[in-house]
């Protein structure tokens, strides 16, 4: 293998050819010199696929491939994840973006033996951002069985996740989470980089890709399709996770109760948002629109 593996970067795109646009151009500006780009149109609807042609036919980085009819986010990556020459495949979402050191900086931190690498990243709520999980680690099965403690987007050695089928269509959220446990299940240890490389923009008004009406009965589906691999302490956290969904309130004798099976500062600060559910509105108005959005 080379100094610089080739990386084949996997992207689902429906009807939003401009954030698609924006995403490509991050790709593009990549400072690893050698990666293609898989695009994936998911039988958009509007002008997307004519527009991506147009801007990105004679790119030699990039490869514009598309289903008559949408299939899904999932299947779209892994018609890409098919089509790849990389040795190594990494996704970005259609409405996200690249720094311009990810491709590199995963590449530097991945080791064999490695399941996969992943990185802190970067969570822009329209006006403000937060760092989510911006620390190094190495996350073990039963860590990850507790909480997603990855991020929705790694770079995996291309015969692994060709090797388990590539990403469950038939779940309709968790995708991501459900790809990564299978992959440390059966390769070992993934590995996080805490420095912050990927952009995930939830403030604009289109919606996630990876958004789902069905999220509880997905998140039923994910645990019962990894239940053999959980331990006690791993279900009680998933059921604190689907409480937290349904912004359940949490009460101080549940919290206590709780606190032995771990993630105790998350489960901490759940308990206060739900106890100063006020105070919590505010900061995500402000996160999203800034002082303007305390008083809309």
């Amino acid at each position: 293998m080379t100094s610089h593996p080739l990386i084949t970067v996997y992207m689902p795109t429906h009807n939003r050819k401009q954030m698609a646009a924006t995403a490509v151009d991050s790709v593009l500006a990549q400072d690893y010199p050698n990666f293609e780009l898989i695009v994936v149109d998911d039988g958009s609807t509007d002008d997307s696929w004519e527009f991506l042609q147009q801007r990105y036919a004679a790119e030699p980085k990039v490869r514009l491939l598309r289903h008559p009819q949408s299939q899904g986010a999932c299947a779209a990556r892994n018609t890409a994840i098919a089509a790849a020459n990389g040795d190594f495949v990494t996704g970005l979402d259609d409405d996200d973006v690249f720094y311009p050191d990810r491709l590199s900086s995963l590449m530097a931190a991945y080791q064999t033996g490695d399941a996969m690498v992943c990185s802190g990243y970067l969570w822009h709520y329209g006006t403000a951002s937060k760092a989510c999980f911006a620390s190094d680690a190495i996350i073990e099965l039963e860590q990850l069985l507790d909480l997603h403690t990855l991020s929705n987007q790694a770079l995996v050695p291309t015969a692994s996740m060709r090797a388990l089928g590539g990403f469950d269509t038939q779940l309709a959220a968790f995708q991501d989470y459900d790809m990564w446990v299978r992959l440390v299940a059966r390769f070992g240890p993934a590995r996080r980089i805490g420095h912050i490389s990927y952009q995930v923009n939830a403030g604009h008004e289109a919606g996630r890709i990876s958004g789902s009406p069905k999220r509880l009965q997905a998140h039923d589906d994910f645990v019962a399709k990894h239940r053999a691999l959980m331990t006690a302490r791993n279900l009680h956290n998933q059921a604190f996770y689907r409480h937290s969904m349904q912004l359940l309130p949490m009460s101080l004798w549940q919290l206590l109760r709780s606190w032995r099976f771990g993630l105790q500062g998350l489960k901490l600060r759940y308990y206060l948002k739900q106890k100063f559910a006020w105070l919590s509105r505010l900061r995500l108005k402000w996160l999203q629109k800034g002082w303007r959005g305390l008083f809309d």
